[in-house]
């Protein structure tokens, strides 16, 4: 095969990305926006470290489980890469990467089935958008990290940060604001960051901009066009060259300094550029999954491993003796505190650092909620968690490959005694496994 050759064939599978797998000559090649069933033509684009990548040309005959879009961009912007599959295929398809994942593992486990989001459009409660750079507000076209779709409307967030990026665009064109260029690294803004409330009508919204000068009159302007869609607005300074919506040096413009949400019973305040749940909806069905697979009886020391602004830490404190909790981040570790006081909890206590380091330092837990990042644990901090032995681990993961990839570490000394996945990525081939494990 060439590259840019055309190829004709059927997509007969999916990978981890998300993207079809087209098999030709031996070979696979994986197309974002074709789906398993598609009869399709692709282009070749792409040889890489023994990796095919193709780019969709046409669909000859569409998959039984193509469904019409509900947003023009799908098909070609990188938000929503499975919207056209009917969503209990998706369902069925990410149980399949899940268990394929595990087998890879030579791991016995399988699970059964994902739990549905309970909203599939509108359900983020977070979404960076980028600044192309001709001006272009929006999201990336997958693996093209260099072009912007100009987003007109998105069905991630709601109707109103469409707004708020309608105003933020006219205003910038208003202002002669140049965009970051990622290439020259040169430009003032660089992402646009939304935050929601969904349970508490609120909006956090922070301009990510380089450390080029940035006139009062324009950021004075910025909070007049926004205020009225907005309980929160910031100016974050992200310096660096490197590509990230997180700004080390937030300023507050206007409103309140964070964003407040309820999940269930508890309310949180979150900093613009702490974790907290992505799917606002489904939050507390994982809150709900994780208390059930601790089994509390309410007189053990449960810690709290990358605990964010006490999400779990707060959900589980009502239900044991004590929770002692850990995050690196410290603006969550200062919310987490301001949190627990606000839902009136005594018996939780956080402390902040990167956890390999501050976990030794612990006591003997009784039960451990994991909830650690894509990249799963740290060698050393899992070294030191099983040779605590607690009876009890749930580990939350939103990385099955990393979770795979660790299992064999667990099943030495703990067997796995409830397992489960629930969706809260739709569209998305991700999805959140929650695993809870028992002391042999």
């Amino acid at each position: 095969m060439k590259l840019f050759e055309n190829i004709r064939g059927t997509i007969e599978d999916v990978d981890g990305k998300g993207r079809g797998i087209m098999r030709h000559e031996g070979k696979e090649i994986a197309t974002p926006f074709v789906i398993p069933g598609d009869e399709a033509t692709i282009t070749l684009t792409k040889r890489r470290k023994g990796e095919l990548s193709g780019h969709l040309e046409t669909i000859h005959s569409p998959s039984p489980h193509r469904v019409a879009p509900k947003c023009p961009y799908a098909g070609t912007c990188g938000g929503c890469p499975w919207q056209m599959i009917d969503y209990p295929k998706q369902l069925e398809y990410k149980r399949d990467l899940v268990n394929r994942a595990f087998e890879r593992g030579a791991l016995a486990m399988r699970i059964t089935e994902v739990e549905p989001s309970s909203e599939i459009f509108y359900f983020r409660n977070r979404m960076d958008y980028v600044f192309g750079a001709d001006g272009e507000l929006g999201l990336k076209e997958p693996g093209a990290w260099w072009s912007v779709l100009n987003l007109g409307t998105c069905f991630l967030l709601s109707e109103n940060a469409v707004r708020v990026m309608e105003r933020v665009r006219a205003w910038a064109k208003k202002h002669e604001l140049a965009p970051w260029d990622n290439k020259k690294y040169t430009g003032l803004l660089r992402y646009l960051v939304i935050r929601e409330g969904k349970f508490t009508n609120e909006r956090c919204v922070t301009l990510v901009t380089s450390a080029e000068p940035f006139s009062e009159t324009a950021r004075d302007d910025l909070v007049f066009e926004l205020k009225n869609l907005a309980t929160t607005i910031y100016w974050g300074v992200n310096p660096t060259i490197t590509d990230l919506s997180i700004a080390p040096e937030m300023t507050l413009l206007n409103g309140k300094r964070y964003l407040t949400e309820r999940v269930g019973n508890f309310t949180f305040d979150i900093h613009p550029n702490s974790f907290f749940q992505t799917n606002a909806y489904m939050a507390s069905r994982l809150m709900d999954t994780v208390r059930l697979f601790a089994g509390l009886t309410g007189d053990e020391r449960v810690l709290d491993l990358y605990c964010g602004v006490g999400f779990f830490s707060i959900g589980l404190a009502a239900s044991c003796k004590e929770v002692i909790a850990n995050e690196l981040d410290h603006f969550a570790i200062d919310l987490a505190n301001a949190n627990a006081t606000q839902n009136k909890i005594t018996n939780a206590t956080f402390l902040q650092g990167a956890t390999e380091d501050i976990l030794p330092k612990m006591p003997r837990p009784d039960v451990v909620i994991l909830d650690p990042p894509r990249s799963g644990m740290h060698p050393k901090a899992l070294r030191t968690l099983l040779a605590f032995a607690p009876k009890r681990i749930v580990y939350v993961s939103c990385n099955y490959e990393a979770l795979a990839r660790e299992l064999p570490t667990f099943l030495r000394d703990y067997e796995v005694i409830n397992q489960t996945a629930l969706d809260l990525f739709p569209h998305t081939p991700h999805v959140e496994v929650v695993t809870a494990f028992e002391r042999k």
